[in-house]
């Protein structure tokens, strides 16, 4: 197989924090490889041949990401939730749309963290690493108990806000301190975000799915929207992106 990837959860402490550790290998050049927006930050540990070449923080996005992975290339990511990079680095929030070294946020523990990482013989062992490396600097605060309900398609931002401890003005303070961007445009990348899980989903099957209830599942009421942040998050319709993701054979 050219490309590999999978998945390790955390361990059990750290998976208010974490959502995966994830792993990628290409064996063959991949030209154009896009990442796509998700409300989420990367420690990403990247070797190339084996040998290590970058520990970096992939900041939240705000618009895709499109590179060209060489041969060789292996990537061991963390993948933070939203706004919960800043519990372990408080520069995160900085790093919108930025991929930072992460020697430039947190000089000694990356130096640690990459040095140790680079003896690890696989994704298994660099994902037990970082369950005993990884602490939070700062409890579990009300704001980041209330942001987890933001991955439910059918919460209005209002209901948040009213949390105990939160308020509009401060909901929107708290999220651009913590994540990088206001809890509207979080919201909004978030429940691109499960349109795209499902569109993944639904190109497994055998039929072209409905796309008016992809998008209602997914938290949009209005079909200009879905479109429209389709061709902000992923650089294309919601039905050109679906074809995408079938073999060639199937995209017609």
């Amino acid at each position: 197989m050219a490309h590999s990837y999978g998945e390790i959860p955390p361990a059990p402490r750290l998976a208010r924090f974490i959502e995966c550790y994830w792993f990628r290998a290409d064996a063959a050049p991949a030209p154009r490889h896009r990442v796509l927006p998700d409300g989420c930050a990367d420690i990403l540990f990247t070797q190339i041949r084996g040998q290590p070449v970058s520990l970096t923080l992939a900041g939240l996005m705000t618009t895709p990401l499109i590179y060209d992975a060489p041969a060789g290339q292996a990537i061991f990511g963390v993948r933070f939730r939203p706004a919960m990079a800043s519990a372990f680095l408080p520069g995160a929030p900085l790093c919108t749309d930025r991929i930072e070294p992460l020697d430039n946020l947190a000089p000694a523990p990356a130096r640690e963290l990459l040095d140790r990482l680079s003896h690890a013989p696989g994704p298994a062992s660099m994902a037990a690493l970082c369950n005993r490396f990884l602490r939070p600097l700062d409890p579990v605060s009300p704001f980041h108990r209330a942001l987890s309900l933001l991955e439910s398609p059918d919460l209005p931002l209002d209901s948040l806000a009213s949390q105990p401890s939160l308020g509009p003005r401060h909901l929107r303070r708290l999220c651009r301190r913590h994540s990088g961007v206001g809890p509207k445009f979080l919201a909004r990348i978030l429940r691109f975000r499960r349109a795209v899980a499902l569109l993944h989903a639904a190109a497994s099957g055998p039929a072209q799915p409905s796309f008016t209830q992809i998008a209602l599942a997914s938290g949009y009421y209005d079909q200009s929207h879905f479109i429209a942040d389709f061709r902000r998050f992923a650089l294309s319709t919601p039905v050109r992106f679906f074809q995408s993701l079938r073999p060639a054979s199937e995209a017609h």
